[in-house]
């Protein structure tokens, strides 16, 4: 079993990139407020091309997906339903079955009649 602590990264090239974009949005506000929470845009923003490429990597698998974020599976789902990623929506099945329709079958002879 891994332990949360062989799980984290140091700075990196993605904690870079997030500081940097972050930087400069600070700088482009030119001392302005943010229109919106800093935490869920930068969130939302990193969150999506996250689990496109995790869902990539385990070929469409949405379990393996989950797994792999340390997500449970449904959670994952409804990630996807929100960033609305068109890859795996198309693969997300309904919550409701689908009405089955009955088959309908020919009268089955009786073997075991007498023939006249």
């Amino acid at each position: 079993m891994k332990r949360e602590d062989d799980c984290t990264l140091g700075e990196n090239d993605v904690a870079k990139y997030v500081r940097k974009a972050v930087d400069d949005y600070f700088k482009d506000l030119d001392g302005e407020n943010p229109s919106c929470a800093v935490y869920d845009m930068v969130m939302n923003c990193v969150e999506k091309p996250l689990i496109e490429a995790v869902l990539q990597h385990a070929g469409g698998n949405q379990t393996r997906a989950a797994e792999l974020l340390g997500l449970n599976r449904n959670t994952l789902r409804k990630k996807i339903q929100q960033h609305s990623t068109p890859s795996a929506t198309s693969n997300l099945r309904p919550n409701a079955r689908p009405e089955r329709r009955a088959v309908q079958r020919p009268d089955l002879v009786k073997t075991n009649e007498k023939k006249n």
